[in-house]
């Protein structure tokens, strides 16, 4: 007992806006505590999301739990402050809840407005995606072109090569596919195979594209889609997205191999590449030597 005497007993012998500040600390790690699951839910340690999985099957517990802690906890806090008591720290809160409900219309425009920008900046992949265009690059500009004065050196000429296509899903049940592949690399214009007509759900390509390539730019991609000419338009069957990461690691197993021939067979292509949401594609990534010109 002497000891939780000792502790209750305890004043902070600081000036009343440091208590204000301490008060208003502790109330924000009151309310972080209420969140603890949801927090717990988005972090990348896979014991965190285990923690928030347990949690989320015994809520009504947790919170009664966490209602009981933040209770101590904000007691012994203003125990420790000699200008708080605990009917002082309610007036205080009731009195913060009414002048925010009282305001709460004036902000209003101003709140939707960071919250559609925070949901837009939280979802912009799904929401260009769902607009259709998460694979264009619209501004063809960053910061490496302003840092690199906008030179063109850090560039390197690839050729990508693409064998064949198989098990795709059918655009229409009576007509066969008429399939051509469409590819999308950075700042590089769409590059297109030409129309397969009749191909069905297999088609042999043997077609090959140059792009400029910038091996240290990890935003870039390769977007492909294999899509079904139409009448009017096309439709998509299938596509991939390879990284940055994966298209250096197809560049150097190509320097490796020092064979710059290459033949449309299972040796040189390996293994086939999963498409989504069904389908097999062969492709693959090679360095071009690029011939200076000679000078005067």
């Amino acid at each position: 007992m002497g000891v939780i005497n000792a502790i209750l007993e305890f004043h902070l012998d600081i000036d009343q806006e440091y208590q204000g500040w301490i008060m208003i600390f502790a109330s924000m790690t009151a309310v972080w505590l209420f969140c603890l699951p949801c927090y717990c839910a988005g972090m990348s340690s896979a014991t965190s999301r285990k923690f928030a999985a347990w949690i989320s099957q015994r809520l009504p517990v947790f919170y009664v739990f966490i209602t009981l802690v933040n209770a101590a906890w904000l007691y012994l806090v203003i125990a420790w402050l000699p200008d708080y008591t605990f009917g002082n720290y309610l007036g205080i809160v009731a009195k913060c809840m009414g002048w925010m409900a009282a305001h709460v219309l004036k902000w209003a425009s101003s709140l939707i407005m960071i919250l559609a920008f925070a949901i837009a900046v939280a979802f912009k992949d799904r929401i260009a995606l769902l607009l259709g265009v998460d694979h264009k690059q619209i501004f063809n500009c960053k910061a490496r072109d302003c840092l690199s004065c906008f030179g063109s050196s850090r560039f390197q000429a690839i050729e990508i090569l693409i064998w064949k296509v198989e098990d795709l899903p059918s655009a229409d049940l009576f007509s066969a596919n008429n399939i051509f592949v469409e590819m999308y690399l950075g700042y590089n214009e769409t590059m297109h195979t030409r129309v397969h007509n009749n191909a069905g759900s297999d088609c042999i390509i043997k077609e090959s594209a140059h792009f400029n390539f910038d091996e240290d730019d990890l935003d870039e991609k390769l977007v492909l889609f294999v899509r079904n000419q139409q009448v009017v338009g096309a439709q998509e069957l299938a596509r991939k997205e390879i990284s940055a990461q994966d298209l250096r690691e197809m560049l150097s197993k190509a320097r490796a191999s020092n064979n710059q021939r290459v033949a449309w067979s299972n040796e040189s292509f390996g293994d086939s590449i999963q498409l989504m949401p069904r389908g097999r594609i062969w492709l693959k990534v090679m360095p071009v030597e690029v011939e200076e010109l000679p000078t005067c």
